[in-house]
């Protein structure tokens, strides 16, 4: 068993515009990317996490072109973590700060102090918003 991998895959079609769309509903941002990255369709090559059996506490994760158990909480907050530091990259927080409304740039600020200051509640909301997202696309 594997300690939290993070999981990684080919980005180039997720595009700014795509991110830009999802900031706009900062609070389901995290999952949908996860979603659209790693269980999108059109790109069998970053099909790379499972999640095996909902009541085990592992998921299967593609390490070296095998399918390796890692620890599931974990490689959730790392996926997590990953995504987040994706959606708050300086040239996409900056297109917030100048095109958004501020209304937009309001709730955007909201989410990424709450995610930054490590709010328990928003904590529980992704994990759990992610967790479905691997159990609807298994």
């Amino acid at each position: 068993i594997v300690e939290g991998i993070l999981v990684r895959g080919d980005k180039d079609y997720i595009t700014k515009d795509y991110l830009i769309k999802l900031l706009k509903e900062p609070f389901q941002a995290i999952p949908r990317l996860i979603e659209y990255t790693h269980f999108n369709k059109d790109h069998p090559e970053n099909q790379n996490i499972k999640l095996p059996n909902k009541k085990q506490p592992y998921v299967k994760v593609l390490k070296d072109d095998k399918w390796v158990y890692a620890d599931r909480k974990s490689t959730i907050l790392n996926l997590i973590d990953d995504k987040h530091c994706e959606l708050t990259d300086e040239p996409l927080v900056k297109h917030v700060e100048d095109k958004f409304s501020e209304h937009l740039q309001d709730r955007f600020e909201r989410f990424n102090d709450r995610y930054l200051n490590d709010e328990k509640e928003l904590s529980k909301q992704l994990y759990k918003e992610t967790e479905l997202v691997m159990i609807n696309n298994n």
